[in-house]
């Protein structure tokens, strides 16, 4: 966790401990299309349930609203990570910047859907998810991420190849997972449907944002209970 310079006075209140004057938890939604959305994506809904949960938390990236400049709601934290149509490698060859700006604690991370759906190799491209989290980490040597299972789409072979990518995730979490330094998979894959879930066989619709927020939100909130704060 970013050291932050400033005096923290603990207080009981009813909703257990809480320490004064510390900042939101900064998080950054990380990806391409199904990251950023159309309007929302799965990050209103998110931000809205941690809000509600009494989570004091600040969604950070360089962007703050959907595909073509389309408008986000005004109800919630639109900042994010997220660019439509970007493949692992252009993330990287920006993510050391990023991290600098926007000072990320903790990263949700879904990508992967444009190389595995264009026929990149399986195993390049879970290495670059590999050099993305080590990017990060020689930033910030404390940061968290929750890497996603993707999800799949509505093609069959591409959802096979989506399977096995995962399985590399998978593995690549374990090895990766440190208790200084969590990398946790989030299985996105399990109980989506692209067909009924998405609006146009990639891109969830809003039953899909919702599924996709609600498996977010249970890892998020355990890594919140440790580095986080209730407001």
């Amino acid at each position: 966790m970013v050291a932050i310079g400033c005096i923290c006075v603990t207080l009981l209140t009813g909703a257990g401990m809480v320490e004064a004057d510390r900042p939101p938890v900064r998080i950054m939604p990380l990806g391409d299309s199904i990251t950023q959305g159309y309007n929302d994506s799965y990050r209103r809904p998110l931000w809205l349930a941690l809000r509600e949960a009494g989570w004091d938390v600040d969604f950070v990236g360089s962007m703050n609203e959907g595909y073509a400049g389309s408008e986000e709601s005004n109800d919630y934290d639109s900042d994010h990570e997220g660019h439509w149509g970007w493949f692992a490698n252009e993330v990287l060859e920006r993510i050391d910047e990023w991290a600098a700006r926007a000072e990320p604690e903790i990263v949700l991370m879904h990508l992967g859907t444009n190389d595995i759906g264009s026929g990149q190799d399986i195993s390049e491209t879970a290495n670059e998810i590999r050099q993305i989290i080590q990017r990060l980490r020689a930033y910030n040597p404390r940061i968290h991420v929750l890497v996603a299972a993707i999800i799949p789409v509505a093609h069959a072979m591409a959802e096979e190849r989506i399977r096995l990518f995962n399985i590399q995730l998978a593995a690549l979490a374990e090895e990766l997972d440190t208790t200084s330094s969590r990398v946790v998979l989030v299985d996105q894959f399990t109980g989506f449907d692209a067909r009924q879930d998405t609006y146009d066989g990639v891109h969830p619709n809003g039953k899909g944002d919702n599924k996709m927020s609600q498996r977010w939100f249970g890892p998020l909130e355990s890594l919140l209970q440790t580095e986080g704060k209730q407001r």
